[in-house]
């Protein structure tokens, strides 16, 4: 099935319209095959940071797949900070601390990691608003959106290894390859949006794709 069908059918006339939902499908159905590469490879937890993903437990394929969602008074680490651009891998109590509060999550077991959310809104023209990004900001987001140390750093410190499905404004994309590389994860894939949506969308919207965010999936470095 393609990102569009996920979106949902759009009258020719208003397919320009839901440009932006078609291509938030486009990533989500990244996300998904990424994470149905992981499985296959052998993961069976999954943490959710966001709003990312919010309906999938309802359809979950993996019956034996573990999903933990995240929001910042889930982790306690998850607290912005003037120095955020100097991150690394969560501390051992505070991957144990998440462990305690989340009934059968492993650390010494291979994780997946998905940040989706809403990185670089966009108003009725589609030029960015002045919000903040959700990654990448100078100062990680706070209230219901998870910060960029919890993404980044938590996953990061569960010994048993972890992938991360992320996205990002274009503005963003350098200073989140350095905070993924500070905090001990290596870049796989780079994602532009006119290439999600030559990939997973049937006809492609008109539409400024230097306003949409990049997705970018990496790993722990070995």
């Amino acid at each position: 099935m393609s990102a569009a069908a996920v979106a949902g059918d759009a009258a020719p006339h208003a397919y320009r319209d839901r440009g932006p939902r078609l291509l938030a499908a486009a990533r989500q159905r990244y996300a998904e095959d990424r994470l149905a590469d992981a499985v296959s490879a052998g993961t069976r937890q999954v943490i959710v940071f966001g709003r990312a993903l919010d309906t999938f437990a309802a359809h979950n394929p993996y019956r034996d797949v573990r999903f933990v969602r995240v929001t910042d008074t889930d982790t306690g680490i998850a607290l912005p900070t003037a120095d955020s651009d100097r991150l690394g891998p969560a501390a051992p109590s505070q991957v144990a601390e998440f462990a305690r509060r989340v009934c059968g999550f492993d650390p010494e077991a291979p994780v997946f990691a998905i940040h989706l959310g809403d990185p670089c809104p966009v108003n009725a023209r589609g030029a960015p608003t002045t919000r903040r990004a959700t990654v990448g900001a100078e100062i990680p987001a706070a209230g219901r959106y998870p910060s960029t140390r919890a993404v980044l750093t938590l996953p990061a410190g569960c010994p048993g290894g972890a992938e991360l499905v992320l996205d990002a404004p274009l503005t963003a994309t350098a200073r989140v390859a350095r905070l993924l590389r500070d905090t001990g994860w290596e870049t796989m894939e780079e994602l532009a949006a006119d290439v999600l949506a030559a990939r997973y969308l049937d006809t492609a919207p008109e539409r400024d794709y230097s306003v949409e965010p990049w997705v970018v999936r990496a790993r722990l470095a070995q």
